[in-house]
């Protein structure tokens, strides 16, 4: 794990909803899983699409990628 995204992972607690992350976060919030498992998540309806940033840059909004991640704790926890 690079140290850009350690950082963001020490920090994601305090980051604001409107905030973005980047695959990597996601992936480790996560558990570390594969990018295919994110797009798997993400066509089931578990997790949010990423939003278009720039031509080559896609991210994930703090606030609705926390909301998606308490749900998926809820039904592990059911």
């Amino acid at each position: 794990m690079d140290q850009e995204t350690s950082a963001t992972l020490r920090q994601f607690d305090t980051l604001p909803d409107c905030a973005f992350v980047k695959m990597a976060v996601v992936q480790a919030l996560r558990g570390g899983i594969t990018q295919k498992g994110v797009y798997d998540l993400i066509n089931s309806g578990a997790l949010p699409r990423p939003i278009k940033l720039g031509s080559r840059l896609n991210g994930w909004q703090v606030g609705a990628l926390r909301k998606s991640l308490t749900a998926l704790a809820e039904q592990v926890a059911q």
